[in-house]
């Protein structure tokens, strides 16, 4: 049973990247060829440095540019191939668990309109059930209510990050994510399908200023000037901040945590979207397995591995130590590059060996 406090849907085509793990996962669900058919294949990183490209790194395997809201409608086509339908608006309000299962109540909410049309409407409650499972996974945001139900922390450990985001039509045949640091601050490009791009500019002030085209141009011009393509037009722009945080434990029992409600970090790499697909996978198949012998030791593995990888994502009680071959533009930024990279697991790994760097 899939039930989803606020599914709406993405009208836009705003853009995600896939790491070479994810793209794996799809495979073995005979998803992966129509979601390459519909994204953009990315083999390489441009790294900058201070507005002078230092690296070509080349991925061990491919990532993949692709439309959020193309990825959604491709899951939920396979949703619905398999019969399961999404139950939405409902939320999970209180959880409680016993040496059996797990009883969820679940409020289902319906939208109310006050006063005339002119005014505003809410989601309000207008009916509470029950739900018995043997387990929950919980994959519910940011805002997890799975997670407050719970009763677990999500921890701050970082200051938080603010980002003008654009996506536009460009006439640059450039294929490759461009990552580029300078100043103490990170800005990223990322090639999407269809002749557009993505650029993600880390802002230390104007925090309040439009992402417009205007907006655009400047940053361009002050951080990438070699990407000069005649922009005349944004599709979307947005200055969104981000924090960088880490539920104190991934879960417990019965109920466990996945993506964005254990975890969230800055935007270059696509890390908690790309961590949460993993998350959920694993966790279904050690569902799976506990069901057959009810021995929940595998499930505070999880845990434990998922807060260890998190710890190197996020920098924290980590050591980054360069390899001989490391270049010298590596040591300043090997903390900002780890997460920034469009690969996770052993691939990311790969990935930062190459370059010079090892995290343990």
């Amino acid at each position: 049973m899939v039930l989803d406090q606020s599914f709406q849907g993405f009208g836009r085509g705003y853009a995600t990247i896939l790491h070479p793990r994810s793209l794996r996962l799809f495979a073995e669900l005979g998803l992966a060829d129509e979601l390459f058919s519909a994204g953009r294949r990315i083999d390489r990183v441009q790294v900058y440095v201070d507005r002078t490209r230092v690296e070509t790194l080349a991925l061990s395997s491919p990532a993949l540019a692709i439309a959020q809201s193309t990825l959604e409608e491709v899951l939920l086509t396979a949703l619905r191939a398999d019969g399961v339908k999404p139950q939405a608006p409902q939320q999970a309000t209180t959880i409680e668990q016993d040496d059996d299962g797990v009883t969820v109540r679940v409020m289902r909410r319906e939208l109310v309109r006050r006063g005339s049309p002119a005014d505003y409407s809410e989601w309000e409650p207008v009916e509470s059930s029950l739900v018995r499972a043997k387990f929950v996974l919980g994959a519910d945001g940011y805002d997890s209510r799975v997670r407050a139900a719970l009763g677990i922390k999500s921890v701050t450990v970082g200051g938080t990050e603010t980002f003008a985001i654009f996506e536009f039509p460009t006439t640059s045949r450039a294929d490759d994510v461009e990552l580029c640091f300078s100043g103490g601050l990170g800005n990223a490009m990322i090639p999407l399908p269809n002749g557009r791009a993505r650029w993600s500019f880390q802002l230390a002030g104007e925090l309040d200023r439009l992402a417009d085209l205007e907006r655009l141009r400047m940053l361009l011009s002050e951080r990438a000037p070699w990407y000069q393509d005649g922009t005349t037009e944004i599709d979307w722009g947005n200055v969104i901040h981000f924090e960088r945080r880490l539920a104190r434990t991934f879960g417990e029992g019965r109920v466990w945590l996945a993506g964005d409600a254990a975890h969230v970090t800055s935007p270059f790499g696509g890390q908690s979207l790309n961590g949460g697909l993993f998350e959920a996978h694993d966790l279904a198949a050690r569902m799976a397995a506990c069901i057959s012998d009810e021995k929940l030791d595998t499930l505070e593995h999880y845990g434990l591995e998922r807060r260890r990888e998190w710890h190197k994502l996020l920098g924290v009680n980590v050591s980054f130590d360069l390899l001989p071959h490391a270049p010298a533009w590596l040591a300043p930024h090997a903390r900002r590059i780890v997460p920034a990279l469009p690969a996770s697991g052993r691939d990311l790994e790969q990935s930062l060996e190459r370059v010079g760097l090892k995290v343990h």
